[in-house]
Parts: C-alpha cells; structure tokens; sequence
C-alpha cells in the first residue's frame, strides 16, 4: 500500500476499513489474559538496567512483552538534542506529499518513508506515516532515503 495518510485524509471522505480496529481488537495485543489494562506506557529507567536491577529487568520484559514499547528515561541523551530531533522531524512531516515521496520505501522494505507493510489482506493498518532510517551502522545506511529536506536533516 503506497497510499500515505496524507493523501488518504486529503482525497477520501470516510476512513478507509482498513484502518478500523474492531472494539473487541482494541487492546488484545497488549495484554495478557488476567492483566488489567493500564493507560500508562510502562517507564524504564535505562541507568538501572546497566546495573542489572532485577526489577528493572522484569519491568523491561513486562514491558515488550505486554506493550511492545516503554519510554525511557535516564538514557543519558542530551534533551537538546532530542528536541532537535523532534523539531527536524516536524519539519519533514509537514512538508507536502510530493517532497516526502522522494523518500518513500521500496514495495518489500521497511526503510524510507511510508505506512505500514501490508503482510495480509485482513491486516489492519496503523493511521500514520512513517521514516524509517538505519542510523548505525553508518555502513548500512541507506542514504538515497534520507531526506534533502529540510537541509539540516541529516
């Protein structure tokens, strides 16, 4: 599926089927029978799991196991560089499909920019778009999907 959000959300009057979870779907994948739901992404003290914390494991493997994703705090990056970060990646978010398309993945790979790889027929879509980059290994990077726009990108 080529067809990013964007253009979706600007050409179309309904949501697609597609992209509508059915309410008994909502939550099946990130929970396990027995287990309240919580709103809460899970938080993972990162300097903790560098002292082996046991506790701090089990909150990890909850964590991936019951969510698929935490946030981390105690990282050791610099705010200033993830607000740099976010700034550059609202930039390229915001400009017009067209520009965007210059980065768009290729039909069978998750990098470049797009939407989610379609596995099956029944599969329901995430509503968003994505750029996906290999920033390390520098030698497994993938530059002609890196963006020229906004200049301070790469």
């Amino acid at each position: 599926m080529n067809n990013q959000v964007q253009e979706i959300a600007s050409n179309s009057v309904h949501l697609p089927e597609r992209f509508i979870r059915k309410q008994d779907e909502e939550y099946a994948n990130i929970t396990n029978a027995g287990e309240s739901f919580s709103p809460d992404i899970p938080i993972i003290d990162v300097s903790l799991l560098l002292t082996s914390s046991e506790s701090e494991l089990d909150k990890l493997k909850s964590a991936i196991v019951n969510w698929g994703c935490f946030q981390a705090i105690n990282h050791g990056i610099e705010a200033s560089f993830l607000d740099k970060v976010r700034e550059i990646s609202k930039l390229f978010f915001n400009l017009p499909a067209e520009e965007k398309k210059k980065c768009l993945r290729e039909e069978d790979d998750v990098e470049g920019y797009g939407n989610d790889m379609v596995l099956s027929d029944q599969q329901v879509l995430d509503w968003t778009d994505r750029l996906y980059l290999t920033v390390v290994p520098h030698h497994q990077q993938k530059l002609q999907f890196w963006p020229q726009n906004p200049t301070h990108f790469r």
